[in-house]
């Protein structure tokens, strides 16, 4: 096993109280970081080490980075890795480190544990299923999980409550726009979503305005885009729309909408060398080019719309999201959410958040 590991014995912490000095003792939790070295990975890993010790003290929370890695690199410390350096620990990956990892955080006897998804990695959501049966939480910003057949996103909800693992995948559509949560509240509160209509990309977004409003050649907003870590590390996966498709699934799904991905119509979005005139054309008629994802309990469908400049969509930001969700008791005025809808250190921001919550539903067992 190639790590960098520190074998003395793994000191343990348990959730007291001592009247004497009015205090807990903070529960340890380990953490381990898929993508550690990525855009959000690392934005994750800075935000951690600012607020590690106030976790520590203010709530109790001793969240300690057990393990990083990525496809190249691999390092685990029993006493923790150091969040802002964790490349100096990388040591070159072998087939057996997973494995072995699995193995440790399985144990009898493990502290809680967490995995951070931060990749788009299927051999890492491959092993959700055995993660969460073992009792470990999982905390992703990978939308491959609950984009695969809906028999798997249905196991893993399942393994979730059956182990009381955390399973938090909040970042997974609109970065750290809360819209997965104000879903599952909608439906426990026996209201029926009908239906969900957004612009779900903030890649999308931010290029599309870039050629709009300022005139970009489509090619050079999208290196403009991906340079900003506002797109997929393989932009294809954008202008695709795989990546809309795998959120507005997940949206849907969260919904209540039982959809298979095939139940998707996609127009891909092409750069043919036609903006100029879409452009041209859309400003006489006063409107503005968009993807539009919309789904409901039939089906869905994702492509490029031209709306009128007053519409909520159209009037957007470079790089926002905006989803409207229609109820049964909200039909004339739909519940609307918007914000940021990419970026590394937002999208840290919503993981961080999951983080928290998952931790302490660990600790709380």
């Amino acid at each position: 096993m190639n790590v960098y590991i520190n074998e003395t014995a793994m000191p343990t912490t348990t959730l007291a109280y001592h009247p004497a000095t009015n205090r807990h003792v903070a529960t340890r939790v380990d953490l381990v970081l898929i993508g550690a070295r990525g855009q959000v990975g690392s934005a994750f890993r800075h935000r951690l080490a600012q607020q590690q010790a106030a976790l520590k003290r203010d709530l109790g929370l001793d969240l300690v980075l057990l393990a990083g890695l990525d496809r190249r690199g691999f390092a685990f410390d029993l006493h923790g890795l150091s969040a802002n350096r964790i490349e100096s620990h990388l040591c070159a990956r072998e087939h057996a480190d997973l494995e072995h990892l699995l193995a440790h955080l399985i144990g009898p006897d493990s502290a809680p544990a967490l995995l951070i998804d931060c990749s788009a990695s299927e051999e890492i959501t491959d092993l959700y299923p055995r993660l969460l049966a073992g009792g470990v939480g999982i905390v992703t910003a990978n939308k491959r999980a609950n984009a695969r057949p809906l028999a798997f996103y249905r196991e893993l909800q399942r393994l979730s409550q059956r182990y009381d693992a955390p399973y938090h995948y909040e970042t997974t559509a609109g970065a750290a726009i809360p819209l997965l949560g104000p879903l599952r509240d909608l439906r426990q509160r026996g209201e029926r979503v009908t239906s969900i209509r957004g612009v779900l990309s903030g890649s999308l977004s931010y290029i599309l305005a870039r050629v709009q409003d300022n005139d970009l050649a489509f090619s050079t907003a999208v290196i403009e885009a991906a340079a900003l870590g506002y797109t997929e590390p393989d932009p294809s996966e954008d202008l695709c729309l795989r990546d809309v498709t795998r959120k507005l699934l997940g949206l849907a799904r969260e919904a209540g909408f039982e959809l298979e991905v095939g139940a998707i119509e996609v127009e891909p979005l092409q750069d043919d060398g036609h903006w100029p005139e879409r452009i041209a054309a859309a400003r006489l008629r006063g409107e503005r080019w968009l993807v539009l994802a919309e789904a409901d309990e039939h089906g869905g469908r994702i492509g490029l719309r031209s709306l009128p400049k007053d519409s909520s969509f159209a009037a957007l930001r470079p790089g926002q999201n905006l989803v409207q969700v229609s109820t049964d008791l909200q039909r004339e005025v739909p519940l609307s959410l918007a914000g940021p809808g990419a970026g590394p250190e937002i999208t840290a921001a919503g993981v961080f958040s999951d983080v928290l919550a998952a931790a302490r539903q660990l600790t709380r067992r």
